[in-house]
């Protein structure tokens, strides 16, 4: 795969063009990629409605019925509930660890198997979460094809 980048002035937009011969399994993570880089969700700070970029996104919480997005510096609220956000980021390859949390997998720090064949992840900014029982193949299938930043 070769690629250019061609950088003008006279351009008043970005614009990325992919040729190929046929759909590869690189070329579908690449345009999954690009689309993450482009994708934003509405969420709730105080009073106001902002848009923050996915890639931002840690992991996302359902407590008491009220839906939490965690970022590095900041937690925001979604006013829909935690189903229906994981509808709009599973092609993202978030993905669900517990009843109540759902993550994004390239913010993943370590891992740690814990007893009753659940996972501790220590995520980027320090906060811990758990895999349960149920979850454990969906989140080890992450492993099985090639690792948390194939995702």
């Amino acid at each position: 795969m070769h690629w250019k980048l061609d950088l003008h002035q006279k351009y008043k937009n970005t614009k990325i063009i992919i040729q190929a011969p046929e759909m590869t399994n690189s070329i579908s993570r690449l345009t999954t990629f690009i689309d993450q880089i482009s994708h934003t969700v509405i969420v709730k700070k105080e009073d106001q409605q902002i848009e923050i970029d996915i890639l931002s996104i840690i992991y996302i919480e359902n407590i008491e019925r009220i839906t939490f997005v965690y970022t590095q510096s900041d937690i925001y609220e979604v006013g829909r509930p935690l189903y229906e956000v994981e509808e709009d980021l599973e092609k993202f390859k978030f993905i669900r660890i517990n009843k109540q949390t759902l993550i994004n997998p390239r913010n993943i720090k370590s891992v740690t198997a814990l007893l009753n064949s659940r996972f501790e992840l220590l995520m980027t900014s320090g906060e811990k979460v758990i895999v349960t029982r149920h979850y454990r193949n969906a989140f080890k299938k992450l492993f099985a094809k090639g690792g948390i930043y194939d995702a």
